[in-house]
């Protein structure tokens, strides 16, 4: 354990009252600051830490690449207002100066704008580590019906009528499917240049989070053949649309359309309020890489939420390595 001035920080937590803390109202965290992720960073060999003061908490991934070494906060630190994000910069810089960090990157997750981390010594990363825009549905205060009328036309037709391709939807918490979204994922690779992480990434990923009840596997099926499959991030109130890929042969069924309604609508089911598309592209911009399919993720109704981005600042009085 380490006590600064501003909190404290600690390689080993209460998993589960860390989870309560962050997943509660009105703080809300997100899915990249859980104890989940945690153990994801840990299962590829990667040092985090877990830091608690007033108002605040956050985790911290110490990212390492020779001797150079910085900590990176996704979707952090957790701040309930501006003051107790001032206290997480302070606590974060002491942690760096304790890892030899060179800078320090965040993407606050808290009630402050962008002139107010100016203020506390940040700056604009010069791209996202995450997505700094996202496109999301919220599922409580509805029927079914009434989540269905929200999806496009199109979308609703090829979802209720499925059955009559023989398409059907599955759920999975075995870790062995994964080889399945593997196979989607190659094929999305080999046909478009995609290049995804590597396989074992996709296999540590499932892993953890599937034994740890923290994720879900879906597969698409048409008849016994599996034609596309998506694994999803689950918190107490949120689904997030991670990593996906279905069979270019297989295109004119639609599975990708059916699979995406399906993981939707059992949010709903399971009392979660929102499900996250994982990434958009900015309105009226046609020519973003992104448009497609986000043009395809709008269909399933929704509105755009906005993050801060990702923000840096120096530790130690080094100059920010330019990444």
């Amino acid at each position: 354990m380490s006590q600064t001035t501003s909190g404290t920080w600690q390689s080993v937590t209460d998993e589960e009252a860390w989870d309560r803390e962050l997943f509660a109202q009105p703080r809300d965290g997100h899915f990249l600051q859980s104890s989940h992720w945690a153990a994801f960073q840990r299962a590829n060999g990667r040092e985090v830490y877990f830091g608690r003061g007033d108002g605040w908490q956050c985790l911290a991934i110490v990212e390492r690449a020779g001797d150079a070494c910085r900590l990176y906060c996704p979707y952090g630190p957790v701040a309930d207002d501006l003051t107790a994000l001032e206290r997480a910069v302070e606590a974060l810089q002491e942690l760096g100066k304790q890892e030899g960090a060179g800078f320090i990157r965040v993407e606050p997750w808290a009630p402050v704008t962008r002139d107010d981390l100016v203020k506390l010594g940040h700056f604009p990363s010069k791209r996202n580590m995450q997505p700094g825009l996202t496109w999301v549905q919220d599922l409580p205060g509805k029927t079914k019906d009434q989540l269905v009328l929200e999806f496009a036309p199109n979308v609703r037709n090829r979802w209720r009528n499925a059955y009559k391709k023989d398409i059907s939807v599955v759920s999975s918490t075995n870790p062995d499917d994964v080889e399945i979204l593997l196979q989607m994922i190659h094929d999305v690779s080999n046909h478009t240049g995609m290049i995804p992480h590597d396989d074992d990434y996709y296999r540590r990923q499932t892993k953890t989070l599937l034994e740890r009840g923290a994720g879900t596997i879906y597969i698409t099926k048409h008849g016994e053949q599996p034609i596309a499959a998506a694994i999803v991030y689950e918190s107490p109130t949120t689904r997030y649309y991670a990593h996906s890929g279905s069979l270019l042969e297989a295109r004119k069924l639609h599975s990708g359309t059916v699979m995406l309604a399906t993981m939707v609508l059992e949010a709903q089911e399971r009392g979660q309020q929102v499900f996250d598309f994982v990434g958009a592209a900015p309105k009226d911009e046609p020519d973003h890489p992104w448009a497609g399919f986000t043009e395809f993720k709008q269909s399933f109704g929704g509105r755009y939420r906005q993050y801060l981005g990702t923000w840096e600042m120096p530790c130690l009085g080094l100059a920010p390595a330019q990444q």
